[in-house]
C-alpha cells in the first residue's frame, strides 16, 4: 500500500521520491555494480581508444568513446533497469533510481583515493563527466522513467530515428579526432617523481647502506614506485590483517613471508633478494 501511494505521488508530481533505507541500499549496490560494469567495458574497449587510470601505458584516446562511457553510462544503466523493473511488474523499484548516478561517481572517487591514484586523474575532466552524467540521468529519470512510458521506438515518429542517426554520425567523426596525450603524460611523470622522492626520503639511507651499485639502486627505486602504485598504503594495511594466508606478500616491496612485514622490513628483505640475484 505504501509503495502504491509513493508511486502515485511521484506520478502526480508531488515529489521526485522519498528516502528509505532499503532503496538507499539498493541504489548503493547498483552504483557499485555500475562501477564494475563500466570497468569491465573499459577493459574490453582499450583497443578502441578507452583510457584507464594507468601509469605505464601511453593510451591512444578516443574523445567520443571516453565521453560516452564515462558520462552517459549512468543514464543508460538506469533506463535499462527501470524498463526491467516495469516488465517484471515492480515499477516502484524505479522510483529514486536517479540517485544511482551521483552514488556511482562518489564510489569511483572513493576507489581512486583508496588506491592512491588521485594524482593520475584529470579532475576538471572528471567533474565535467560527473556533471553531465548526473544531468543526463536526471533528464532521463524525469522524462522517461517517472512517466513510465514505453521505451520501444515508435515507427510513426521517424524524426527520433533521424536524430539517432545524426548522433551516430557525430560519434564516428569525433572518434577520429586525435587528442594529445600531453596532460596524461605529465600526470604520470608527476606521479612517478613524487613517489620516487618519497621513497628516497623514507628508504634512501637504508638503500644506500646496503647497495653500492648505482644501477641496482635505480632498480630498487623502480620496484618501490611500481609496487607502491599496485599496492598503496590502504591496501597494504588490509594485507597485513589477512593472518590466515600462508606466505603472503606484505610491505611496500611485497616480499613473501610467514609474518606480516612492515614497509621497512620488506625493503630490507627485498634488497637482499635483489643483491642475491
Amino acid at each position: 500500500m505504501a509503495c502504491r501511494l509513493l508511486e502515485r505521488r511521484v506520478l502526480q508530481g508531488e515529489k521526485m521520491f522519498e528516502f528509505s533505507w532499503p532503496l538507499f541500499g539498493m541504489h548503493i549496490a547498483l552504483a557499485v555494480a555500475l562501477f564494475f560494469l563500466v570497468n569491465w567495458i573499459g577493459r574490453h574497449a582499450i583497443d578502441f581508444g578507452y583510457i584507464s587510470t594507468t601509469l605505464f601505458e601511453e593510451p591512444n584516446e578516443s574523445v567520443a568513446l571516453n565521453f560516452f562511457i564515462r558520462a552517459l553510462s549512468p543514464a543508460v544503466f538506469i533506463i535499462i533497469l527501470s524498463a526491467i523493473f516495469v516488465a517484471l511488474g515492480l515499477p516502484v523499484l524505479r522510483l529514486g533510481i536517479v540517485m544511482v548516478a551521483p552514488y556511482y561517481y562518489l564510489v569511483r572517487v572513493g576507489v581512486i583515493f583508496l588506491f592512491n591514484r588521485y594524482n593520475l586523474i584529470s579532475w576538471p575532466r572528471y567533474l565535467v563527466h560527473a556533471l553531465v552524467g548526473i544531468s543526463a540521468a536526471a533528464l532521463a529519470y524525469h522524462y522517461l522513467i517517472v512517466p513510465n512510458r514505453s521505451l520501444i521506438p515508435n515507427l510513426e515518429t521517424a524524426g527520433n530515428e533521424l536524430w539517432l542517426a545524426i548522433l551516430a554520425f557525430l560519434y564516428a567523426v569525433s572518434n577520429k579526432i586525435p587528442l594529445s596525450g600531453g596532460p596524461g603524460a605529465r600526470r604520470r611523470n608527476s606521479f612517478v617523481t613524487k613517489h620516487y622522492m618519497t621513497a628516497r626520503r623514507e628508504f634512501g639511507d637504508l638503500i644506500n647502506s646496503k647497495v653500492t651499485d648505482d644501477l641496482l639502486k635505480l632498480v630498487a627505486y623502480s620496484v618501490l614506485v611500481y609496487e607502491d602504485y599496485c599496492r598503496p598504503p590502504a591496501i597494504r594495511a588490509l594485507e597485513r590483517l589477512a593472518w590466515w594466508k600462508q606466505n603472503r606478500t606484505t610491505g611496500i616491496l611485497q616480499v613473501s613471508a610467514k609474518d606480516a612485514l612492515s614497509d621497512e622490513e620488506s625493503v630490507k628483505r627485498g634488497l637482499d633478494i635483489l643483491l642475491t640475484s
